[in-house]
């Protein structure tokens, strides 16, 4: 039975830099957690720590009860049964695609190994494949061998930083696909560091949100980017328009002095017959909605709106909040 992966007040410091600092965070089996953050926010860092790739300078490593790091004591990365997928892929060079999924299955024996590893690469559809070396693969095709070759010897837990960001867009979503639900077929706590917001809300079941070390919110993805805490977390998952109180047109939203208003582009809501109204700067089709920038007596704000029936630069256009989409927080909080 799968146990649960979790980090107890763990710190870590170069020098006078604490890059991760006293954070929190349990990986449940059979769940995806994203673990989000700008560059140097200590997302890479966590995910070494979680590997035994760092010691901890405070708190704990658990897998369930068993203590896995803390202060002065470190087990090795080897020794933790913990799969590791990063964005090189890491394959060996000189090992065919079923040779490098076999790698970690040597105690099974050569035919019980091939045959796991056959497996594997039957369920992540390179079959065809097997035979293939490396630099005879595409990068699509490299990184889901790289996803079985961490699976196939059923690890506690895998641990994957930034995987998918060196495919290319058309590729993404059905390598990405195709590994998660592998990852969650294996029934293991999972843990998927990105810069990227889409990725954590196609991708992930929970959300934690990391900046400049320090966890700002976690929990299931809807209630994160629902309920944010803070203008930051908020901004963490999508783009936001963040309006100063006394700024904020009125009869638009009722903003404290010395908050903000921070809407997401989803929750601006065109109405013809709304009562605050806009000018149309731009409208430009984005895929499936269309981006809209409006003007609000020299105050800029975004929405996205379906395609059929969206506005044209010019137009005028009411304009009402989504009230789930729309948060008060305090003006410069984090």
């Amino acid at each position: 039975m799968s146990e649960v992966l979790s980090a107890h007040n763990v710190s870590r410091s170069y020098g006078p830099a604490n890059v991760v600092e006293s954070v929190s965070l349990a990986l449940q089996p059979g769940a995806i957690t994203a673990l989000l953050g700008g560059s140097g926010a200590g997302k890479s860092t966590l995910l070494r720590l979680f590997a035994g790739l760092e010691p901890v300078d405070r708190g704990e490593i658990r897998l369930g009860d068993r203590v896995l790091s803390s202060p002065g004591s470190t087990l090795a990365p080897e020794k933790r049964r913990i799969g590791l997928i990063f964005q090189d892929f890491a394959l060996f060079p000189h090992l065919t695609a079923l040779q490098n999924v076999m790698f970690g299955l040597k105690a099974l024996g050569r035919e019980p190994a091939r045959i796991e590893a056959e497996g594997w690469l039957h369920r992540l559809d390179l079959t065809a494949r097997a035979g293939a070396f490396p630099h005879e693969l595409s990068g699509g095709e490299q990184q889901r061998v790289a996803i079985a070759r961490a699976l196939a010897p059923k690890p506690a837990a895998i641990l994957m930083d930034e995987p998918f960001s060196g495919l290319d867009p058309a590729l993404r979503s059905y390598v990405r696909d195709a590994a998660l639900e592998a990852v969650r077929e294996a029934g293991i706590p999972a843990l998927l560091v990105t810069h990227d917001p889409v990725e954590a809300l196609d991708s992930a079941d929970h959300v934690a949100i990391l900046k400049s070390g320090q966890l700002q919110q976690e929990g299931p993805a809807a209630e994160v980017y629902l309920a944010p805490v803070s203008a930051d977390v908020a901004a963490a998952l999508g783009p936001v328009t963040r309006i100063r109180a006394g700024e904020v047109p009125a009869g638009l939203a009722e903003v404290p002095a010395g908050h903000e208003l921070v809407v997401r582009p989803e929750g601006v809501v065109l109405e013809e017959g709304a009562a605050v109204r806009a000018r149309v700067v731009t409208s430009q089709l984005t895929g499936a909605m269309n981006r809209v920038v409006m003007d609000m007596d020299g105050q800029r704000i975004v929405a996205l709106v379906p395609r059929t029936g969206a506005p044209h630069p010019g137009d005028e256009v009411g304009l009402r909040l989504d009230p789930a989409l729309a948060f008060i927080f305090p003006s410069g909080a984090t």
